[in-house]
């Protein structure tokens, strides 16, 4: 499959654009072709103009109907195979090009539809010619139509049975025929039969699902022994991410290559990944690989969430589509200052919170008291009640002592008492920290605190010798600033972030966060085709806004 796979790829690019941009819509673009042939196809069988021929046997109608029956089953798998078609099998190629062209040949010889025939013959002809675009292998038994093909195979079968009435009611006997004439009577039942002889192909592809498909897995989470594996391969990491840290939220699973790891979790049909793999960056696509491989033996769909730009080239050389989904705001501590007419808010809050208020900033690394996780199991017992009462998960942390215990803390104190706390993730060479909860006692908290912790965490962190500090991301920031050339997803994107700021507050977030100085660094989502991205994402929200394990 792979030379294959090369081949076509090298006579792509070594075309004319015209003939790349073709290669690219071509399976598409007959998919859809392929499956309106089909659709016209039921729908011609439904409403025959032929003569109706008396006097004869069962054997000799079934012989003089042998063609509409043909027919109504090649139109129904012509739908079906538009799944095929899509994903550039040759073996959907070789058999729609057969039924095109037979079709073709039923549509001129039985009815004299000379338009139809042309149709369907230049359709298959262009079919023919566009071979190359077809060069991935697979068992015909395999292609099951997927979700959307398999609603409009019902569709059609709806709109044929329509017609089938509406041509059986202009026929006098049929107000005092009983149902069954319309399947068994020599000429009322003529449509009946020829849909029932697809409905019994569609209905063979149904049982034919049932018995090869295999029901969804649910992976199981990380035990003790892929925890220990896990924190080996995140001290050793190469250039890893603060927010490997999520590996020990104990929501997940892991997906080990040689070296290198991802996390992930169930959402809806997919098996989500929580950022790049963890590891050594020369075993990244090893661990892609894996996860793809996981994904299937689940029957699941991969998915990688919140993917730093570093990562899209493994991803799309193992059959990733990608999409922009926010931005990151990372703060370069070397640059980093609380001068300049920028920082005179912060620096104002800063005095006022030390002068004025009394608070004490502290930051705590492990091993912590267990005394203090009960103040600070106080603050979020206050604080989730404010916001919902129920814990995030999978992209986030959760107030949970045995998960925080190996975080550094950041703890800000009034008159004694804590009022504000932060979970700060730090990688094992100490370049590199993150944010991770932040949670405040609302009613005593006074207006400005996290931004006096914030400032703080960032002052400390610089003061340790970090390069850089991660606050979290901006969901949906940054997306198809250049519209005319954006993609659907990235419209909608962007068309939620400006208009949903009531229900999510995204406008409000980015602007807190710019007053740090951040750059922005982008995040994507990875899918294997560009269609479910739109589910994924809401995969991805329910699985963060949902129950914890």
């Amino acid at each position: 499959m792979s030379d294959a796979v090369g081949s076509a790829g090298d006579d792509a690019r070594g075309a004319p654009a015209w003939r790349a941009r073709w290669f690219e819509s071509a399976p598409h673009v007959f998919a859809t072709l392929a499956f309106a042939a089909g659709a016209f196809t039921l729908l011609a069988v439904a409403t025959p103009s032929l003569e109706h021929v008396r006097g004869l046997g069962v054997l000799d109608r079934f012989i003089v109907e042998l063609p509409e029956l043909s027919a109504s089953i090649a139109g129904v798998i012509l739908m079906g195979l538009a799944t095929g078609l899509s994903r550039r099998v040759d073996a959907a190629w070789a058999m729609t090009s057969a039924l095109l062209i037979a079709i073709c040949i039923y549509a001129a010889l039985r009815h004299g539809h000379v338009l139809a025939a042309t149709a369907a013959g230049v359709v298959a002809l262009l079919l023919v010619m566009s071979r190359r675009a077809f060069f991935r292998h697979s068992r015909l038994a395999a292609l099951l139509p997927d979700r959307r093909v398999a609603l409009g195979i019902a569709a059609a079968f709806g709109v044929a049975m329509m017609g089938a009435l509406l041509w059986a009611s202009e026929r006098p006997v049929f107000a005092e025929a009983p149902w069954w004439r319309l399947l068994t009577d020599p000429h009322l039942g003529r449509p009946g039969r020829a849909i029932a002889a697809g409905a019994v192909v569609v209905f063979a592809g149904a049982v034919q699902w049932y018995v090869l498909s295999r029901a969804r897995g649910v992976p199981s989470l990380a035990q003790s022994a892929d925890i220990a594996r896990a924190e080996s391969i995140i001290a050793k990491a190469e250039d890893a991410l603060p927010d490997a840290q999520l590996a020990f939220t104990g929501d997940k699973s892991f997906v080990f290559a040689e070296d290198a790891f991802v996390m992930t979790a169930r959402g809806g049909a997919s098996l989500i990944a929580m950022g790049p793999p963890v590891g050594k960056r020369g075993a990244w696509r090893a661990a892609l690989s894996a996860l793809r491989e996981r994904a299937e033996e689940l029957s699941l769909r991969p998915v990688l969430y919140a993917a730093p730009p570093e990562l899209l080239p493994d991803l799309i050389d193992v059959g990733f589509r990608v999409e922009k989904v926010g931005e990151n705001a990372i703060v370069d501590l070397e640059a980093f200052s609380m001068a300049g007419k920028a920082r005179q808010n912060l620096r104002t809050a800063r005095r006022r919170f030390v002068e004025r208020e009394g608070a004490v900033f502290a930051l705590e690394r492990p091993p912590h008291a267990s005394a203090l996780f009960e103040e600070l199991r106080a603050v979020s017992n206050v604080w989730l009640a404010a916001h919902g009462g129920r814990e995030k998960a999978f992209s986030l942390g959760a107030f949970d002592p045995d998960y925080l215990s190996r975080c550094a803390l950041a703890t800000v104190r009034m008159s004694g008492r804590v009022i504000a706390f932060a979970n700060i993730w730090l990688t094992a060479d100490g370049k590199r920290g993150a944010i991770d909860l932040m949670r405040f006692d609302p009613e005593a908290a006074p207006h400005g605190l996290m931004d006096f912790l914030f400032t703080e965490i960032l002052l400390w962190a610089q003061a340790q010798g970090l390069r850089t500090f991660d606050l979290g991301m901006a969901p949906l920031a940054g997306l198809a600033e250049e519209k005319k050339y954006a993609s659907l997803f990235a419209r909608i994107g962007r068309l939620v972030h400006e208009r949903g700021e009531q229900f999510y507050g995204f406008q409000g977030l980015r602007a807190f966060k710019d007053k740090f100085g951040p750059r922005w660094e982008p995040r994507y989502l990875a899918a294997p085709g560009a269609w479910t991205l739109p589910i994924v994402l809401a995969e991805v929200a329910l699985l963060t806004n949902g129950p914890r394990e």
